[in-house]
């Protein structure tokens, strides 16, 4: 999720929490028969996953309300992006966490957001690398098959009374996920050079470090760690554990 305020997570959390049980109580009254209720629940939670989805964009600016207002990291950026071929808009906000996000269901719709701590926190090509890696999410259409996975998943949950689904549609979840990332910066080494996505990965490792012994407890992480990313760009190997 986009850093912001807590009050308006809360806020924003609730509020698809209530869209979303609304939508599953209507179609639940809808169907008169019992047999038919998995079904409407179904088409139900089809309708909250394309809401969500699609609204994503508009969650994010209630999330980020504030544009940064630093002429020059703002001019710094815009230098950044323009050396990146093919970039999505990119809008930078105020935020003390260093974080780097893309939205939109479709790659015309998408968006960019980068907090001001991220881009005070690294160099010009750490940072290119950084926006070639999200223009590589949205190029790839990585939110788009997410959207798809999450109505496969729903509407098979729904009609499907087993233990074992969930757990292996958890699995294939996380498997998706990291494939997507692994992706994303196999793409944005294609963009602008393996050697910028590997000042990246390792700018990022500086800010977030980690224990060597962790990748041993990423199998419950939808994100490979850093030090998984920076092999697999090196050696094109991308492990799972």
């Amino acid at each position: 999720m986009i850093p912001s305020h807590w009050f308006r997570r809360i806020i924003l959390i609730v509020f698809i929490m209530e869209v979303a049980g609304g939508i599953l109580w209507v179609t639940g009254r809808l169907s008169t028969n019992p047999a038919a209720k998995p079904m409407t629940q179904a088409l139900g939670s089809l309708i909250f996953l394309f809401g969500f989805y699609a609204s994503a964009p508009l969650s994010a600016r209630f999330l980020a309300p504030r544009p940064s207002r630093d002429a020059a990291l703002q001019e710094r950026l815009a230098r950044i992006v323009a050396t990146v071929p093919d970039s999505r808009p990119v809008f930078l906000y105020d935020h003390a966490d260093k974080e780097a996000n893309t939205v939109g269901l479709l790659p015309s719709h998408s968006r960019i957001y980068v907090t001001t701590g991220l881009l005070a926190s690294m160099s010009d090509e750490g940072m290119r690398g950084v926006i070639a890696h999200e223009n590589a999410h949205v190029h790839e259409r990585h939110i788009f098959a997410t959207f798809t996975y999450a109505c496969c998943f729903a509407v098979s949950s729904h009609l499907l009374d087993n233990n074992n689904f969930f757990f292996a549609a958890f699995l294939l979840f996380l498997g998706i996920r990291r494939y997507c990332e692994y992706r994303a910066d196999a793409g944005a080494a294609q963009s602008v050079g393996r050697g910028t996505m590997l000042t990246a990965l390792r700018e990022l490792a500086v800010l977030y470090p980690s224990k060597s012994w962790v990748r041993w407890f990423s199998f419950a992480n939808a994100y490979p760690t850093l030090a998984m990313r920076m092999r697999a760009v090196e050696t094109g190997h991308k492990a799972l554990l």
